[in-house]
């Protein structure tokens, strides 16, 4: 699983006294966070001080617009760049919780501006930036942005190496000469399912669903099938498409329900879809009955998925959380989707009797 870590603080008047942190570029304004909610808000703020302390208040209570047109009130009353910065991030935090990520990058970027040195909303913006590309809402030049400002922040190496290692990928590919199409006559279900891999890493996503496709027509078994159906949601899924992945990922599971890798890759993505803001609590609710099948399975495969989206749903609902428990394993593995290529499953039906 990767862990992002957002940061903001709750001050009093220019002092911080609690910081939270989570695990999990349009141009700025000019001087605020003002838009017409904000500037209805700071009309009713006597102070810095006051504003800030009602968009704690809000914040706590998950009533993320109303914290966030606050926070947008503290720092057009911030009588200095660092209150003012410093009410930016928190507005940023707000906007990440309500999952509008334009928004929280937005409100990051002001924050950045109005003091450059501040290293934790430098850190909060890189990081959003990379999950604006993660989930197929930015382009390669957010991810570049994401890069240079965690850097810059000097924490966050675990999204610096994965954004570094992302946009390699991204040159690699704009470098490459396009591939032509392969011929996949007499091909098996093995050799389909190994073309696409080799398509996939060339970064010709669309010809390796487009291979996919014959496998999977060419799959007899509920595991061929299901094997096919995960493959290519997980195409989509790297080529940030959670929302076409989806129906894969769900075909992969009823053809084989009790399969840990697939439950893993259907809990994952429906977990993208929720914090990308394209799925409601439904797909939180999706991702954690996926994931506790999946612990209930194998407690020692990535567990840290289940608490993750787990604890999230404690606070959306706390009546639908009280169903599930956590199988705790200290060995228990941590990841997003499963990279597994083989699936751990086989093409017993085919006729070649062939297995991935």
């Amino acid at each position: 699983m990767r862990k992002v870590c957002f940061v903001f603080m709750m001050a009093g008047l220019s002092l911080p006294v609690m910081t939270l942190a989570q695990n999990n570029a349009s141009a700025p304004s000019t001087s605020t966070g003002s838009n017409d909610a904000t500037s209805t808000a700071a009309s009713s703020f006597k102070s810095f001080k006051e504003a800030y302390a009602a968009g704690n208040d809000a914040l706590k209570d998950r009533k993320f617009e109303e914290s966030a047109a606050a926070y947008g009130a503290a720092e057009d009353l911030g009588s200095n760049p660092k209150a003012k910065s410093q009410a930016a991030n928190a507005q940023g935090w707000a906007y990440l919780k309500a999952r509008k990520l334009e928004e929280a990058k937005k409100a990051f970027a002001r924050s950045v501006e109005e003091n450059a040195d501040n290293k934790i909303a430098l850190k909060n913006l890189g990081a959003v930036e990379y999950d604006l590309y993660e989930y197929g809402m930015g382009t390669v030049d957010d991810l570049k942005d994401a890069v240079k400002n965690l850097e810059a922040s000097g924490e966050n190496q675990e999204d610096l190496e994965n954004a570094k290692a992302a946009l390699t990928r991204e040159e690699d590919h704009a470098k490459a000469t396009p591939v032509a199409k392969a011929d996949t006559s007499g091909m098996n279900f093995k050799a389909l399912c190994a073309l696409s891999d080799k398509l996939e890493e060339q970064g010709e996503t669309d010809q390796a669903l487009s291979v996919l496709e014959k496998a999977a027509a060419a799959a007899s078994s509920a595991s061929g099938k299901a094997a096919a159906a995960n493959r290519q949601g997980k195409v989509l899924l790297d080529a940030h498409r959670p929302t076409k992945a989806e129906p894969y990922f769900e075909e992969a599971v009823k053809n084989q329900p009790n399969d840990k890798v697939y439950l893993n890759n259907l809990g994952w993505n429906n977990w993208v879809l929720y914090q990308a803001g394209k799925g409601d609590e439904g797909a939180l609710k999706k991702s954690v009955d996926a994931f506790y099948r999946m612990n209930s399975a194998d407690p020692s495969y990535h567990g840290d998925n289940l608490k993750m989206a787990l604890d999230e749903l404690k606070d959306i609902d706390p009546d639908a959380a009280k169903a599930y428990t956590v199988k705790d394993d200290s060995s228990a593995s941590t990841d997003k989707a499963s990279n597994d290529k083989t699936d751990n499953s086989k093409e017993d039906g085919d006729s070649n009797g062939n297995s991935k």
